[in-house]
Parts: C-alpha cells; structure tokens; sequence
C-alpha cells in the first residue's frame, strides 16, 4: 500500500501539471501580470526621474509560447498574439510617454483604437520568442505603434513571424482629443529635428492607408442582411 505522501503525490501531480501548462490563462493571471509590468516600469520611471527613452527606441520583451497560447494547429494561436500586444503597448506607454502617463497634473490618457495583424509564419510549440515595439508615426490625431514578434531558429536565422500596428488616440477625461505632438512634447521629446519629421512623414503614408479600415463602421457599404439565418 502507497504511503501517505506517495500517494499525495500521485493525486497532486495532475492538478500541478495542468496547473503549470496553463498559468497564463488561469483567472486572475492576465491582471497580475499587467500589474507586474506596470509596477516594474513605473520603477524604472521613477528612477530616471520621468527621463524617456529616445523616440524610436525599440522596446523588447522575451516570451516563450506555451500550451495556453496553442490551437489545434499546434502553433501560437492567432488571439494570443493580440493578448501580447496589451503588455507591449503598456511598455512603450510607460516608457516613452512616462511623463505624461504618471504625472497626473496632465489629464491625458492613452487609449488603444484598433489593431493590424500580420502572420508571416507560425511560432512553433515551446517556441521563445522576442516582442519588439517602437513608435512608428503620427498625425494631428492617431499615434501609430509598431510591433514585430521575432524568434531565432536552429541556423540562427532570425525569423520574422508576425508585424502588427496599433492605433492610439489620447484623450482628456473630458473626451476632448490630446495631439500626439502635443504628448510628445511634454514628454520631452524633440520635434524640431528633421530626422525626426523626415521618419514620421515617411511612415506616415504606409500608416493612413489603414484609417480607410473606418469606413466598415460605415453604413454607406452593402447592407448586412438581418432577416438572414443560419
């Protein structure tokens, strides 16, 4: 007959196992993990007394894909990557933008208005991967980030597997729209130089092709049957 703590172990396993392939996704662990990032880039804020980092600097973070960030085609699943994208735009927030976003004096707030996804190919099983984000462009409204997830195979060939772009609208507690040249420039940032305008410019006509996605929101486009049934 087993012994008491053999038999502890045989019972306690499974539920560890399970426990341990799915702690990304068990209640609670999205939030914890948001606080966590948060409380350590606030941190890191602090001590550079709200210095940002240069405007273009790419942001990474090192993840690997586990069972909960599977589908049945046995590679990352396509939502997980927008799930990662939430800590992305957090560090880049509070990293380039940490003045404005830990100063309360300022009353303007980030909000996320839409992603772009792009899948190139698929991140494998157990697979580490590095997420990079930057800020990409701007106009008189939408700031723009740019997101790219990147592993190294077994040659050493990097591997682009995804690009995405989120869109961002700052905004006062009153709902009145923030520039995001105006963030900028409280953050510190210099908009003067031309390098700094010639990069905008430069990516701001791959990015306006995309607000033209607004149009779906439109009723002036074939109507949706709903009298329709499945």
């Amino acid at each position: 007959m087993p012994s008491i703590a053999t038999s502890t172990l045989i019972l306690g396993l499974p539920p560890l196992l399970l426990w341990a392939a799915h702690a990304k996704s068990l209640p609670l662990s999205y939030t914890l993990r948001s606080w966590l990032l948060l409380r350590s880039l606030i941190k890191r804020a602090q001590q550079n007394k709200f210095q940002p980092d240069p405007l273009f600097s790419i942001l990474s973070q090192d993840h690997r894909c586990l069972f909960d960030d599977m589908d049945y085609n046995q590679h990352m699943n396509n939502s997980s990557y927008n799930k990662m994208l939430d800590f992305s735009r957090i560090q880049v927030l509070y990293t380039i933008f940490s003045r404005v976003m830990m100063e309360p004096n300022h009353g303007v707030y980030a909000h996320n208005a839409g992603v772009v996804t792009l899948f190139k190919k698929e991140i494998p099983p157990f697979q580490k991967y590095k997420m990079q984000s930057r800020v990409f462009t701007w106009s008189e409204k939408w700031l723009f980030l740019e997101h790219r997830f990147v592993f190294t195979q077994a040659d050493n060939t990097l591997v682009v597997a995804s690009a995405a772009l989120s869109k961002i609208v700052f905004k006062r507690a009153s709902g009145k729209t923030v520039t995001p040249a105006h963030v900028l420039t409280l953050c510190l940032h210099d908009l003067n130089d031309p390098l700094v305008e010639e990069r905008r410019a430069r990516n701001w006509k791959i990015a306006q092709n995309l607000l033209s996605l607004d149009t779906i929101f439109s009723d002036n486009h074939d109507a949706w049957d709903i009298t329709s049934k499945l």
